[in-house]
């Protein structure tokens, strides 16, 4: 009875219908299934690979933010060693053209320093490799600051201009100062050249001292002490530059 029941019912166009409506089913709910899952994991797989490299652009810009430090912070310990030697060249010339008037020091040391600032120039020579690769490659929005990049572009600026301002105190001093020197006054050579203690040539006294009292030489000096103090005034303009690139980088500039 029951197998001839369910012949019947296999022969009912209903059952049939409904037969067939399942089977043809199965294939659609398949397709969207795996469409989905592929769909989910090329998500997953972008998602994880954003996460994984923007993971990766911040270590690098830990990196580079490690080494902009100290690249910043040696060329502030640089800067302020020019300054110094600046000054130290004004107070030297200066005292040369109060040497007409007071008279040469008497000691040899205080003598061969002032010889030694009339023909001494510094040229800020900092060393970027860090802040060289991105601006070379073009990636200076790396760093997510905008003020930290717009301190470096000021810095960048401003350090062109010393080096303008450097280039013409260097032309003046090899051009102008250091001829009049090498003719004028005579160099000596050092008594012991291997002595640890000495730093810097003799100068024979009467040939300075009557440089000294040249106006071609006093004009000469005046010039120097202009054009050492405007590079001095660039240089002091440039430490506060630096020192704004390593506030906004967190550090202290004298660490």
């Amino acid at each position: 009875m029951s197998a001839t029941h369910l012949t019947e019912h296999d022969d009912d166009p209903i059952v049939e219908e409904a037969r067939d409506g399942a089977v043809s089913d199965d294939p659609l709910r398949t397709n969207l299934a795996r469409g989905f899952t592929i769909v989910a994991s090329i998500l997953v797989a972008l998602f994880v690979g954003a996460g994984w490299e923007w993971l990766m652009d911040r270590q690098d810009e830990a990196e580079y933010i490690e080494r902009l430090v100290e690249e910043f912070r040696t060329g502030h310990v640089e800067l302020r060693s020019d300054q110094e030697a600046r000054r130290a060249a004004m107070r030297g010339s200066r005292r040369l053209l109060a040497a007409a008037d007071s008279g040469l020091p008497a000691e040899d040391d205080s003598l061969r320093a002032l010889s030694a600032a009339l023909v001494e120039f510094r040229y800020f020579t900092p060393t970027h490799p860090a802040l060289d690769e991105l601006i070379a490659a073009g990636r200076l929005d790396f760093l997510r600051s905008s003020d930290l990049r717009q301190a470096l572009m000021s810095y960048i600026q401003e350090r062109d201009r010393l080096a303008v301002v450097e280039e013409r105190e260097r032309d003046f001093v090899a051009e102008q100062l250091e001829p009049y020197v090498v003719n004028a006054i005579e160099i000596l050579p050092p008594p012991t050249p291997d002595d640890p203690d000495f730093w810097g040539p003799a100068v024979d006294r009467e040939d300075l001292g009557r440089a000294v009292a040249d106006p071609v030489f006093r004009s000469l000096l005046t010039v120097r002490i202009d054009r050492t103090d405007i590079a001095l005034q660039f240089s002091v303009g440039l430490g506060r530059r630096i020192e704004a690139v390593l506030d906004e980088l967190g550090a202290d500039p004298d660490a």
